[in-house]
């Protein structure tokens, strides 16, 4: 896991027509970075790039949707009116 302070460095494992950018750290000695890309490369069919290479999981457990009621319509909220003074002060800066 990188804290926000750590740099990440973009590594494309794919190819021009089809990306698969995966990130490392970025403080890694140019040697180490050149050894973890190529063994990322050697071993970029081991990883899921998409739902469809998820094999043996069902797309209804892999995929997130959220239902809805269709029968129920929908409801906008009212805009909050913000008080005087502070659109003032928002105004000032």
């Amino acid at each position: 896991m990188f804290t926000e302070d750590e740099q990440l460095m973009k590594l494309n494992l794919g190819i021009n027509g089809k990306p698969h950018m995966v990130k490392i750290n970025a403080q890694l000695e140019i040697i180490k970075v050149l050894e973890v890309e190529q063994l990322l490369k050697e071993f970029k069919d081991v990883f899921a790039w998409t739902y469809k290479d998820l094999k043996g999981i069902p797309l209804e457990l892999a995929q997130h949707i959220i239902e809805l009621d269709t029968t129920i319509p929908s409801i906008n909220q009212a805009k909050y009116r913000l008080i005087q003074t502070m659109l003032q002060q928002s105004n000032n800066i």
